[in-house]
């Protein structure tokens, strides 16, 4: 009788093992689940009186028994369950570290890729030197202007409509002239920059002073 209950429990502990090794995506639950029901279990049988750990005239050494090997193994499947997850969780970040599958966003997800009607050549040389000069840079998927916005319109209007920056002697300034391309990629190029309008900040131009620092722009272009 003495040697049944821990025969039992350690049965017991065998198969929970064997199940949670078979089912491993489902380990930790399987073993967190039985410490708990063992050890709630054996609280339960304990305080209903169906285990009575004191004889009527000394302790009940099987129960005794049964009760530690119950509680101690319930202990041992929560830790199990633990070091498991641990060890599992270490091996994924292992590997995807180590992977060549696995690149850094800013080389592959987040790299900024120009839309087939703003990839042009005249636009990658003049991006690539406003980055060198500072007036923008890579961020994520898209690029941070610097500048001000009507400077960011009269760079893309050069670019894209072939606008121009025209010396007038009369007022001794120079003057914002719409190219001969009138189609200006609005939506894209705000989608590229983050910023709304710039065809609106366009228009206002038209025909008017350069903004501020026009000359910056247009070094680029040389």
């Amino acid at each position: 009788m003495m040697l049944k209950v821990p025969v039992l429990i350690i049965s017991a502990l065998a198969l929970i093992l064997v199940v949670a090794t078979v089912f491993k995506q489902y380990q930790r639950k399987i073993l967190w689940s039985a410490a708990i029901i063992l050890f709630v279990g054996t609280l339960l049988l304990i305080g209903f009186g169906v285990i009575d750990p004191v004889g009527e005239t000394r302790p009940n050494l099987p129960a005794l028994t049964g009760i530690i090997m119950a509680l101690a193994g319930a202990a041992a499947l929560a830790s199990t369950a633990e070091k498991l997850h641990a060890r599992n969780k270490g091996k994924q970040n292992e590997t995807t570290t180590q992977s060549p599958l696995y690149e850094p966003a800013s080389s592959v997800a987040e790299r900024v890729i120009l839309p087939n009607r703003l990839d042009t050549e005249l636009a990658r040389k003049v991006f690539s030197r406003a980055i060198e000069a500072g007036f923008m840079e890579e961020n994520g998927a898209h690029y941070e202007w610097k500048l001000s916005k009507a400077l960011l319109a009269y760079m893309c209007g050069r670019i894209y409509c072939g606008d121009r920056s025209e010396y007038s002697d009369t007022d001794e300034k120079s003057f914002w002239k719409y190219g001969s391309s009138g189609f200006f990629p609005d939506a894209e190029l705000s989608a590229l920059f983050g910023q709304s309008e710039l065809g609106q900040s366009r228009q206002n131009r038209k025909d008017l002073a350069v903004p501020q620092k026009s000359h910056k722009i247009d070094k680029l272009f040389e």
